[in-house]
C-alpha cells in the first residue's frame, strides 16, 4: 500500500484480512456477514458485528481514508465497499492487461498479444495473499486466484512457442516445470520448446523427470496426453509434436488445462410422470433469475420414496436449454456402507467437463478451486442427487453466477444457504389414481374404483410406492386389483408386497436410517413401539432416556419426522408418516424385550406423571372413586407448569395418547398403571363414542388386574364401568354391576371404595323408584364413609338421600339435607358437586314455586361448569326450561329443551335424552298442541322402560295422560293411570303440576 511516495504498513492480522477481502473484491459490495466469516471462521464472538465495525474504523485511520477529502472505504446497505483505480490497484491491472490480451488474440496480434500476457504476469510476486493469515481465504480466494495466473502462464507460452520464441521461454518453463510437477502442462510446453530447439534428447529428459516425481513422490501415472507428446518426441515426428503443441494450444485459449467438453449427463425423463406442476413452475422461474453475484441453487428435500430425483430429473429437462455449456448429474449417497467422498466426485466432474485424469490435482480444495474455475463465466447446470448432508455438497458448487444447482437430499439441508428450498410431500388423491392409471390402464382402474382407492391409501400416496404397485399390478394383467388391496392392508406384509425389481421401498427406508447417527436411530427405532399418530418432544426424550433435545431435530432433518404443527397446548407435535412408521417397527424389533419393555416403561410413566398432575388440578367427577394412595409415585419429575395451568386442555390434547397407553400397559402386565389412566380418562367422556371406548378399556383394565392377581382393582375398574353405563343412561345394567362391586368390595374390605359404590347404587334405586331400598343404601354409605374418612363418598350419600326425600314430598327435610351437602362441597372445594347439589335445590324451590330462587340456583349451577364439564352446562338448562315453562314462556322453553336434549345425545346419555323428549312433550301439551306431545312422548317413554329409568318413565306417563285427557281419549288414559300407579307410589310435581292430580 502507498498514498503518493509514502509506504502504508496495515500490521494488524485482523485489517489486513478486511482489507484483503475488500481489494479482491474492488468497486463492488462486500457483505458484513462475509467479512465476518473471514474474520472469525470457526464462531462469531457475541459481539461481531460492532468489532467488526471497530477493525474498519482502525483500518480507515491506518489508511489515512478521508484525510484529503476522498473516502477509500465506503458503507453501503448491508457492507462496505473499497473504492479503487483499475491503475492503482494490481490486481486489477493485471485482468485489464488480460482483457487487452484477449482482444489482441481476436484480432490476430500474437506479438502484441504475448507483449500484454507478459506485462500481466510480470504483476505476480510470488504466492497470492501470501502474508494474510486468513484459512478461509487461502481456501476460497488462492486457489482461483492461482488457476487465473496459470491459465495466463499457459497462454503466453503457447503464444510464444507459434512466435518460435521457444528459446526464450526454455529456462522459464525449467525453473516452472520443476516448481509445478502435477501441472503436466508445464512439462509438454517445455518437451516442445526443447523440441523445436533441436534438443530431443533434453526433451525425453524432461519428461522422464517429471514422470518419476509422479510416480515416486505422488504414487501417479502419466496422462493420456503427455503420453502422445512423448511418443512423438521419441519417434522424431514433427508433425505429430505440432499437432498435439501448437495446434491444440491455440484451439484450448485461455482453458489452459483442457478443452471444453460439454457434458449431457442428464438421466432420461419420466414419461408417466404426474403432479407437481405449480410447484414445477415456482422452481422453474427461480433458475431463471439471475443475479449479480448469487448462483440458484434449488434444494428438493421429502421423506423416502416422495419422488424427489424424479421431480429434479424432470425439472432439468424443463431448462436444460437456458445451460448450454451442458448439465451435470452425479448421485452422491452412498457407496455401501462408505458415503461418497466429495473429492472422488469434483475428479469426476472435472473429468466429464474434459480434462484428463492425470490433470486433475490430488487434494479435495484443490479439486474444488478447479472446478470452480472451470466453471467461471458458463452456464452449467448441476444436479446433485441423494446429497447426504451440507458438508458432502459444499464443495461441489460453483462459484459464478451463471450456473445453476439442483440438489435433492433426504436431508432438509437446513444449513446451506442461499437456496430455494422445496419440500415435497405426497401426492393428491387425484394425481396418485392418474399415476396408477398411467401404469396399470384405464379400464382395469375404472372397473375397480373402490379398490384403486385402497391401494392409493394404503401407498400413502407416495410416488415410489405406487409405482410398484402399478408395476406389479402391470406385470398381471388378469390380477385382481382388490385381491391385491386386500393384501396391502395387513402392515406386517405391506413393505414385503410392495417390491419389485430394482425398486423397494424397505430399501429406501434403509437408506435414510443408515444415514443416521446411533442415537437418533435409537430414536427412530423406539418411535415404532408406539402407534401414536403423533409425537410431542418429550416422547423422544422418554423412550431413548436421553435429554438431547436435538435428537427430534436430526429426526426431522432426515425428513424420518414430519412437523405436524402446533397441537391445542400450542406444542410442537410431529409424525412418522406411514411406511417409516412400519419400518421403525420393524426396526424395534433389533432391541431385546428387555430393553424395550424399559424404553415404553419410562414413556408411561411419563405420561402418566402428566396425566396425574393435570388430574389433580381437576374436581371429582360425582360418582368416581378416589386415587390409588400409590398414584403419587408416579408423579414426573418433568416441568408440568403448562400442563397445571391447563389440566383440561392437556387431558383432551393427549387424549388419544392416553388410550393407547391402557392397552400398552394391559399388553405389558402393568395394571396399576393402566388402571390410574383409565380412572383419567374417564373424564374425558365427550360422546358417545367416547363412552363406548372408555367401556371397552375398563373391561381391558379388568381382565388385567384380575389376571395379575389383583381382585381389587379389578373391582375398581368395574366401578368405573358401571358410572359409564349409568352415562348412557343403562340404568339396570349399572345397578346390576353396582350390585355385585358392593358384594365384592364388602367381600374384599375394599372400605376406600365401598362406600362410593354403596351411595352410587342408593343413586340407581333412587332411579328406579326403590325409595326404601335406596335410603337404607344410602345410610349405610355414609356410616361407613365417615368410618373411613371419605368425605366425597358421604356428600355423594346424603345428596342421593336429599334427593329421595324431595321426591317423597319431605321438602323441608331435602333442603336442609341439601344445605348440608352444599356446605360440605365447598368445603371440599369440589365444584362438580357443588354445582349438582345447586341444581338439586333449584328444583326444590321450583316444585315450591319459588322460581325466581330456581332460576338464580341454575344460573350458578352453569357458571360452576368448567371447561369440559358438558353434563354440569346440560342439566342447568333442563331446570331453565322446566322454569320457563311453569312461567307459560313455551317459546323459550323448547328452546332450552332442544339445547339440553342435543347436549345429553352428545354425550351419549340415552336416559337424559328421553327425560328431556318427555319434557318436550309436556311443552307441547302446555302450548295446545296435545297430538305432537303424544308423539314425542311415546317412543321416550319406551325408551325409558328399555333402560330402566322408572322415575323419569312414571314422570312421563303421567304427561302421556294428561294428553289423552285432552285428547278426549279416556280408555288409554285409564290404561296409562294403571301403568303409572304400578310404577310410580310417590307423588311428583313436574312443571309446577300435581301429578296425582
Amino acid at each position: 500500500m502507498r498514498r503518493g511516495n509514502q509506504l502504508i504498513n496495515v500490521n494488524a492480522p485482523k485489517q489486513r484480512v478486511i482489507l484483503a477481502t475488500l481489494l479482491l473484491a474492488a468497486n463492488r459490495v462486500v457483505l458484513a456477514d462475509e467479512l465476518m466469516e473471514r474474520l472469525w471462521p470457526d464462531r462469531f464472538p457475541r459481539d461481531a458485528r460492532a468489532s467488526l465495525q471497530t477493525h474498519l474504523a482502525r483500518l480507515r485511520r491506518t489508511l489515512g481514508d478521508g484525510r484529503d477529502g476522498r473516502r477509500m472505504i465506503h458503507t453501503s446497505p448491508g457492507g462496505y465497499l473499497i473504492e479503487v483505480a483499475t491503475e492503482h490497484l494490481d490486481l486489477l491491472r493485471y485482468r485489464s492487461l488480460l482483457d487487452q490480451a484477449s482482444r489482441a488474440e481476436t484480432a490476430g496480434d500474437l506479438v502484441a498479444e504475448a507483449q500484454l500476457l507478459q506485462e500481466a504476469l510480470a504483476l505476480w510476486r510470488g504466492t497470492a495473499l501470501a502474508d494474510i493469515a486468513s484459512d478461509p481465504l487461502m481456501r476460497d480466494e488462492v486457489p482461483q486466484l492461482t488457476e487465473e495466473w496459470f491459465r495466463a502462464l499457459h497462454r503466453r507460452f503457447d503464444v510464444e512457442l507459434m512466435l518460435g520464441n521457444h528459446a526464450e521461454i526454455v529456462a522459464d518453463l525449467r525453473r516452472l516445470a520443476l516448481r509445478h510437477p502435477l501441472r503436466e502442462r508445464l512439462c509438454g510446453q517445455l518437451m516442445i520448446a526443447l523440441f523445436q530447439g533441436g534438443q530431443q534428447v533434453e526433451a525425453l529428459k524432461a519428461y522422464a523427470s517429471v514422470a518419476a516425481v509422479l510416480r515416486n513422490e505422488y504414487g501417479l501415472d502419466v496422462g493420456d496426453e503427455l503420453n502422445r507428446l512423448h511418443h512423438a518426441v521419441l519417434t522424431g515426428d514433427l508433425t505429430l509434436v505440432t499437432e498435439l503443441g501448437l495446434h491444440r494450444s491455440a484451439n484450448e485459449g485461455h482453458e489452459g488445462q483442457a478443452r471444453w467438453a460439454t457434458p449431457r449427463q442428464l438421466p432420461v425423463g419420466i414419461a408417466d410422470f404426474v403432479g407437481r406442476a405449480d410447484l414445477m413452475d415456482r422452481i422453474e422461474g427461480a433458475l431463471g433469475q439471475r443475479q449479480p453475484r448469487a448462483m440458484p441453487i434449488v434444494t428438493v428435500t421429502g421423506p423416502p420414496g416422495v419422488g424427489k430425483t424424479a421431480m429434479a430429473v424432470q425439472l432439468a429437462h424443463r431448462v436444460q436449454d437456458r445451460f448450454p455449456d451442458g448439465q451435470l448429474f452425479v448421485r452422491l449417497g452412498r457407496t455401501g456402507e462408505r458415503r461418497r467422498d466429495p473429492g472422488e466426485v469434483l475428479a469426476e466432474l472435472l473429468e466429464a467437463t474434459g480434462m484428463s485424469r492425470s490433470a486433475i490435482p490430488v487434494g479435495q480444495e484443490q479439486c474444488a478451486a478447479m472446478f470452480r474455475s472451470r466453471l467461471a463465466d458458463r452456464r452449467v447446470l448441476l444436479v446433485l442427487d441423494d446429497v447426504i448432508d451440507v458438508e458432502q455438497v459444499q464443495p461441489l458448487l460453483p462459484g459464478t453466477p451463471g450456473c445453476a444447482v439442483i440438489i435433492t437430499s433426504r436431508s432438509m439441508l437446513s444449513a446451506l444457504a442461499g437456496t430455494v428450498p422445496t419440500r415435497l410431500t405426497a401426492l393428491t388423491d387425484t394425481e396418485s389414481v392418474e399415476l396408477l392409471e398411467r401404469l396399470v390402464g384405464s379400464r382395469r382402474i375404472h372397473l375397480e374404483r373402490k379398490a384403486v382407492a385402497r391401494i392409493v391409501a394404503a401407498c400413502g400416496r407416495l410416488p415410489l410406492a405406487l409405482r410398484i404397485a402399478g408395476a406389479r399390478l402391470g406385470m398381471q394383467p388378469l390380477a385382481s386389483l382388490t385381491a391385491f388391496a386386500d393384501r396391502l392392508q395387513d402392515p406386517r406384509r405391506r413393505l414385503n408386497e410392495l417390491k419389485v425389481g430394482g425398486l423397494d421401498v424397505r430399501h429406501s427406508l434403509k437408506q435414510s436410517y443408515v444415514a443416521l447417527d446411533p442415537p437418533a436411530r435409537t430414536a427412530f427405532r423406539r418411535l415404532g413401539l408406539l402407534p401414536d399418530a403423533e409425537v410431542a418432544p418429550w416422547t423422544v426424550t422418554a423412550l431413548t432416556g436421553e435429554d438431547d433435545e436435538r435428537l427430534t431435530d436430526r429426526l426431522i432433518e432426515a425428513s424420518l419426522l414430519e412437523p405436524v404443527g402446533l397441537n391445542a397446548m400450542d406444542d410442537p407435535t410431529y409424525r412418522l408418516d406411514p411406511f417409516s412408521a412400519l419400518y421403525a417397527a420393524e426396526r424395534a424389533e433389533e432391541d431385546d424385550p428387555p430393553t424395550t419393555a424399559s424404553a415404553l416403561s419410562r414413556y408411561v410413566d411419563t405420561l402418566l406423571g402428566f396425566a396425574v398432575r393435570a388430574a389433580r388440578q381437576l374436581p371429582r367427577a360425582v360418582g368416581q372413586l378416589p386415587p390409588e394412595p400409590g398414584s403419587e409415585a408416579f408423579l414426573s419429575a418433568r416441568d408440568t407448569t403448562r400442563v397445571e395451568a391447563r389440566p383440561w386442555k392437556w387431558l383432551a390434547t393427549e387424549r388419544d395418547r392416553l388410550f393407547s397407553a391402557i392397552m400398552l400397559c394391559c399388553r405389558y402386565g402393568w395394571h396399576e398403571r393402566a388402571a390410574r389412566l383409565a380412572e383419567i380418562v374417564t373424564m374425558l367422556a365427550k360422546h358417545r363414542d367416547d363412552l363406548a371406548a372408555l367401556i371397552r378399556l375398563s373391561i381391558a383394565v379388568r381382565d388385567a388386574g384380575w389376571a395379575n392377581g389383583d381382585q381389587r382393582l379389578g373391582w375398581r375398574a368395574e366401578h368405573g364401568r358401571a358410572m359409564l353405563l349409568l352415562r348412557q343412561g343403562r340404568v339396570s345394567e349399572s345397578r346390576t354391576l353396582l350390585t355385585r362391586c358392593v358384594n365384592a368390595l364388602d367381600r374384599l374390605e375394599a372400605w376406600q371404595e365401598l362406600p362410593h359404590s354403596l351411595a352410587m347404587l342408593a343413586h340407581v334405586c333412587a332411579v328406579q323408584q326403590t325409595a326404601d331400598e335406596a335410603l337404607k343404601l344410602a345410610e349405610q354409605a355414609r356410616a361407613l364413609a365417615r368410618s373411613s374418612v371419605e368425605p366425597h363418598a358421604e356428600i355423594l350419600a346424603l345428596g342421593v338421600t336429599a334427593d329421595i326425600m324431595l321426591a317423597t314430598g319431605r321438602g323441608a327435610e331435602a333442603r336442609h339435607t341439601l344445605d348440608r351437602v352444599l356446605a360440605r362441597s365447598r368445603e371440599l372445594r369440589e365444584t362438580r358437586f357443588e354445582a349438582v347439589t345447586l341444581n338439586a335445590i333449584g328444583w326444590s324451590r321450583l316444585q315450591e314455586g319459588d322460581l325466581r330462587s330456581a332460576t338464580r340456583l341454575a344460573d350458578e349451577a352453569r357458571a360452576l361448569a368448567g371447561v369440559g364439564d358438558r353434563y354440569g352446562r346440560a342439566r342447568p338448562l333442563h331446570l331453565l326450561s322446566a322454569i320457563a315453562l311453569a312461567q307459560d314462556r313455551h317459546v323459550e322453553a323448547m328452546r332450552l329443551a332442544e339445547d339440553s336434549r342435543r347436549a345429553f345425545a352428545r354425550l351419549g346419555d340415552a336416559g337424559g335424552e328421553a327425560e328431556l323428549t318427555c319434557l318436550e312433550g309436556e311443552i307441547h301439551l302446555a302450548a295446545g298442541r296435545s297430538g305432537a306431545a303424544v308423539d314425542l312422548l311415546v317412543p321416550s317413554l319406551n325408551r325409558l322402560n328399555e333402560l330402566g329409568a322408572f322415575r323419569a318413565e312414571a314422570r312421563g306417563a303421567r304427561v302421556l295422560a294428561r294428553a289423552h285427557v285432552t285428547l278426549e281419549d279416556h280408555q288409554l288414559w285409564r290404561h296409562l293411570s294403571g301403568r303409572m300407579d304400578a310404577m310410580a307410589a310417590l307423588p311428583m310435581r313436574v312443571g309446577g303440576r300435581s301429578g296425582a292430580a
